[in-house]
This record gives structure tokens, C-alpha cells and sequence, in this order.
């Protein structure tokens, strides 16, 4: 047994529970390919995609991250302070960003007719929305972050319990 989990990393039960989750994906992945037509359009979609992500999008995040990171290391000494800020703008920056992402036809209105056919909506409100909701998920976390910061900077602070 110290053999197996030498040689794995882990026991034989997080083994079993890997495999049976990866019979249950390909389960996914088999009804997905069966209910759909055009598997070579889903095929080049996803292959499209991680292409889309790993030459635009993340060079693109990674290089805004590292503005963001810059800008708050001039404003603040090195600390978890610091951390906790970068975080508090990072979360709802991704959610507004991924919310964009998936409804971007919708929020910029270069929506295919069929939607408003298909249900009688207007695309018109989903910009609006969109707004809002981003600027709902910032005001958010920056009073999260206020209050936060309150605690972490006695942490911070030389001699306090828990500080540097």
C-alpha cells in the first residue's frame, strides 16, 4: 500500500473515484456527440477556442493582471494588503469579464435576428444590465475590501500578532 501510494501519490480510493469520474465525462462527452449533428463544427469550435484563449485572451488577462498588480505596488508597500486589493478588483473584473463573454451578442446588441423572433425580446435592456451588474459586483467588493482592510492592516503592522 506505501508502495502504490509512493508511486500514485495518493490511495487507491482517490484512484477509483478519478476513473469513475472520467467514465462519467466521457459518458457527457459521448451523449453530447450523439445529440449533435455537426460534431467536426463542435470539434473545430473547441479546438478554435483553445486557440482563441491560449494566443489572445490569456496573454491579454496576464498583461492587464500585471498593469493592475504595477499600479497597486506603486500606491502600497508589499503586504497582504496589497494581495487582498489586487484580488478585490481581480473577482469582479473575471465575473463582469465572463458575463461579457458568454451574453456579448446580447449586451452589444449584434445579436442574430432570431432572438427577438424566437422569445418577442428586445435586446435593447441586456447593455444596461450588464452595467449594472458590473458596477453592482465592483461597489461590492470594494466594501468587502474596506472592511478587510481594516483587519489586515493591524496584521501588517510591525509586532502585531500574525504581522511581519
Amino acid at each position: 500500500m506505501s508502495r502504490f501510494r509512493f508511486e500514485y501519490g495518493a490511495g487507491p480510493f482517490h484512484l477509483l473515484v478519478a476513473l469513475a469520474s472520467l467514465a462519467v465525462a466521457g459518458w457527457g462527452v459521448a451523449q453530447i456527440f450523439g445529440a449533435i449533428a455537426n460534431t467536426t463544427g463542435l470539434l473545430l469550435w473547441l479546438f478554435g477556442s483553445i486557440v482563441v484563449h491560449d494566443l489572445l485572451a490569456l496573454p491579454l488577462y496576464s498583461a492587464l493582471g500585471a498593469l493592475a498588480a504595477g499600479g497597486l505596488a506603486r500606491g502600497m508597500p508589499p503586504s497582504r494588503l496589497r494581495i487582498a486589493a489586487l484580488n478585490h478588483l481581480r473577482v469582479p473584473v473575471l465575473l463582469a469579464g465572463l458575463m461579457l463573454l458568454v451574453w456579448f451578442p446580447l449586451v452589444l446588441e449584434r445579436s442574430p435576428g432570431g432572438f427577438e423572433s424566437a422569445n418577442g425580446l428586445s435586446t435593447d435592456p441586456y447593455l444596461e444590465r450588464w452595467l449594472g451588474l458590473t458596477a453592482v459586483l465592483l461597489v461590492g467588493s470594494a466594501v468587502l475590501f474596506a472592511l478587510r482592510a481594516r483587519r489586515l492592516r493591524g496584521r501588517d503592522r510591525p509586532g502585531a500578532p500574525g504581522g511581519a
